[in-house]
């Protein structure tokens, strides 16, 4: 009976050693909003950290609400990573329930945000944009040694790797964009999300569908438009995945049926790693420089009507000869 009461001491005074919120083999737990930003996590935490996000793949964050589910995630860790609580309300909810847990946001990532038509500063797939990416990354790096100052070297020499490798593969995209000739015609944008991709390769933009919360292209932009397309001087339109559906991707694909111009959907929310999701986003709009659609042409049928008449007036001129050839032998 000591013995098992030794035991259960020594059990008890082992697991007192785990820290709340990090996972059973030592890590720190970290949650995101955003599967993007788990990704930047793993860049800086490496084996460091478990982390896990909120929002699936494919779902837009404007419309996801919290789960239990998601709550117990949220109560375990160590630090929450959001995109931005003063934009996304999924993220405002987090930060008022989790007022004690150490938080990363918008304000610690100093974002450049820009202008987009009536967004005097598009707030929409900001994370996207290369330089915005390296200073989230820089943020987290900091926060994870703050919070854990035994593994700051660590934490700093992952980063130096990120940086590395996003400048090589930002040479890599310079490549891609002269072999296709990215930026000869403008895109029109489905919706703000997708400008900092379109941004980061210098395509010329003509507008967006989506003009602001609940507001759209009107018709008279939408003709100019259309004409636009049929001068040749908008070569796609750019939407992201998981918003084919919404009214923007309506109105896109609709545009692509009247007009013949290509659709390119890239990704803006989901990715387990950055630097492939920009060479991904990449080759799908160098990509569509190489994709042409073909209008059905009109067809004319006057030469076979032409055919059909010769071949009616010779059967014709057949057939009287035969029947006066016929009537001369039954004389």
């Amino acid at each position: 009976m000591r013995r098992l009461i030794a035991m259960a001491i020594a059990i008890f005074f082992l697991l007192s050693l785990v820290p709340y919120g990090e996972a059973g083999d030592g890590r720190l737990k970290v949650v995101s909003t955003l599967q993007i930003f788990s990704s930047f996590v793993k860049e800086i935490g490496g084996d460091k950290v478990d982390v896990d996000f909120i929002v699936p793949q494919g779902m837009d964050i404007h419309s996801y609400s919290l789960t239990y589910e998601d709550m117990e995630k949220l109560e375990s860790s160590n630090l929450i990573v959001l995109a931005s609580s003063q934009f996304f309300s999924i993220d405002k909810n987090i930060r008022e329930k989790m007022k004690d847990k150490e938080i990363l946001d918008f304000e610690d990532y100093n974002a450049t945000l820009y202008p987009l038509g009536n967004f005097e500063r598009n707030v929409h797939g900001y994370w996207l944009y290369p330089p915005n990416a390296l200073n989230i990354t820089r943020a987290i790096k900091e926060k994870l040694k703050e919070i854990d100052p035994q593994n700051s070297a660590y934490y700093e020499e992952n980063f130096e790797k990120f940086e590395r490798k996003l400048n090589s593969t930002l040479e890599t995209i310079r490549e891609i964009r002269m072999e296709t000739n990215i930026g000869e015609k403008k895109a029109l944008l489905a919706v703000p999300g997708v400008f900092y991709i379109v941004k980061m390769l210098d395509i010329p933009i003509a507008g967006t569908i989506v003009k602001g919360p609940n507001q759209f292209i009107s018709s008279q932009e939408l003709n100019e438009i259309k004409e636009e397309i049929e001068r040749g001087d908008i070569g796609f339109i750019v939407n992201a995945h998981g918003l084919e559906k919404s009214k923007a991707g309506e109105i896109a694909i609709q545009l692509s049926h009247e007009t013949g111009v290509k659709v390119v959907y890239v990704d803006i929310f989901s990715a387990d790693n950055y630097t492939n999701l920009l060479i991904k986003d990449t080759v799908a709009l160098g990509g569509s420089s190489y994709i042409y659609v073909y209008p059905s042409a009109e067809c004319n049928y006057l030469p076979y009507i032409a055919t059909v008449l010769i071949l009616v007036v010779i059967l014709a001129i057949i057939s009287y000869i035969a029947y006066n050839y016929r009537r001369e032998l039954l004389k």
